[in-house]
């Protein structure tokens, strides 16, 4: 049996580990307990046992160097294992690792996962189960992979009352607008090139959708916030939409396009939002480039705080699960039952409703270049009770009756609002195609 375990032998028993899935996270945690065992056990008090390992084909070559009889095709048994004290979720999904980890925790064993998914569609059975069987979730790489995110939210910035967090959450989209904006190309383009060099899957629906994002702010809402908000309820949109002529406009403007997770503390209310975003382009939030993420959390006592790093991949989010699992086993050995503020029973957010959000925006008009086109849009967002702050409009179309990009800012409005506007300036004539619309934050 492996043994995680260095020369100088901690005094305590070991902890007994399992690992359910052997991706290249789980290949990268077992890395790491084999690297930093002296560290651990010498310095820090903790051995780690790692007992089983639950695959998916036991009998497959691997590059990672286990004894065989640690493997298994049954995770079942990795969670019935009384020798287990810990078991680590990697595998992913919903299904069956929900029913896998909610079996560990009525074991009484601890979990530590990644699966953002999984906590954020169901974290009130989980938290809640965890609770009565006196366990604990570590669930630190389930956000920006590396960054200490959840850390420091539950532990840094405990002593603050979080009003805001904004966020680059997920690299896959940050590298494809980061690459549009650099090199000019399209979103196809750039999709392609990101999954060319492993930045995107061969399915990305879920990262180019605001899908991942909204479940990864669903769950910092839970703990910055203490409510539990289904990710549903955040208004949502991807990037598929963005064209290098928004990219170009944008820059003229004085912004990028960045897709943000947005979350606000509005009294006794909670503002969520993940969508395209135009911010200022001497934000900090504006030049996160390429895969990696950032993180801003406004406290009312320590201001704003920023974390950045490598949001994915498989050596910062192993890392991540490592010290979940080491926090883990020391609350163990030193008996401190209880571990992070429970996040069971949680009140259920009241979420403002999309349309009622208030946020500038940027609108873009394919017209007919003739004479009161730009009167007839005004006239409709002056009955929505929509400012124009700025326009746009570059030369004059080279064919008779042809078509020219009309561009226009708005002072704050209603999402609602700006919904109808665009509805009806939709009908009419002069518009050529759909309208373009994306939001502004002033960071």
């Amino acid at each position: 049996m492996f043994k995680s375990m260095g020369s100088s032998m901690s005094k305590h028993r070991p902890i007994g580990i399992g690992l359910i899935g052997l991706g290249v996270v789980g290949a990268g945690v077992v890395r790491i307990l084999r690297q930093r065992a002296d560290y651990f056990s010498s310095i820090r008090g903790v051995a780690f046992d790692l007992r089983r390992i639950a695959v998916k084909d036991a009998a497959k070559s691997r590059d990672c160097d286990l004894p065989v009889d640690i493997l298994t095709d049954s995770a079942t048994e990795v969670v019935d294992d009384p020798d287990i004290q810990i078991v680590v979720e990697v595998m992913g999904g919903l299904d069956p690792a929900r029913d896998l980890c909610l079996k560990a925790l009525e074991n009484g064993k601890d979990l530590a996962t990644a699966n953002k998914a999984l906590l954020a569609e169901h974290g009130n059975d989980l938290f809640s189960t965890a609770v009565h069987n006196s366990a604990n979730i570590g669930y630190e790489a389930s956000v920006c992979g590396g960054i200490p995110i959840i850390r420091s939210l539950t532990d840094g910035l405990a002593a603050n009352r979080i009003q805001s967090i904004y966020g680059i959450l997920n690299g896959t989209t940050n590298y494809i607008l980061t690459k549009m904006a650099d090199d000019g190309g399209d979103f196809q383009a750039m999709l392609r090139r990101a999954q060319e060099k492993g930045f995107a899957e061969a399915d990305p629906t879920m990262d180019i959708d605001g899908t991942d994002v909204a479940q990864k702010l669903a769950l910092l809402c839970r703990i910055a916030f203490r409510v539990s908000l289904d990710p549903s309820h955040i208004l949502k949109e991807g990037i598929s939409h963005v064209s290098p002529l928004d990219i170009d406009f944008a820059r003229e403007l004085g912004y990028t396009i960045k897709l943000l997770a947005i979350a606000k503390a509005m009294q006794d209310r909670i503002e969520a939002r993940v969508h395209p975003v135009l911010v200022p382009s001497g934000a900090l939030l504006a030049n996160i480039k390429d895969e990696f993420n950032a993180v801003e959390i406004v406290g009312n006592a320590a201001g704003p705080q920023v974390l950045y790093g490598r949001g994915a991949g498989q050596m910062p989010t192993a890392s991540a699960v490592v010290s979940d699992l080491l926090d883990l086993a020391e609350r163990r050995l030193t008996g401190r039952s209880v571990g992070r503020p429970a996040l069971a029973d949680l009140p259920r957010a009241n979420a403002i409703p999309p349309e009622e959000v208030e946020t500038s925006f940027y609108c873009r008009f394919t017209v007919y270049d003739q004479p009161g086109v730009l009167a007839r849009i005004a006239r409709i967002f002056s009955e929505q009770k929509i400012s124009i702050a700025t326009v746009i409009q570059h030369g004059r179309s080279e064919t008779e009756q042809g078509t020219v990009p009309l561009i226009m800012t708005t002072h704050e409005a209603r999402e609602a609002s700006m919904r109808t506007a665009v509805q009806q300036i939709d009908r009419l004539s002069v518009i050529t195609e759909p309208p373009q619309i994306l939001r502004i934050e002033a960071l």
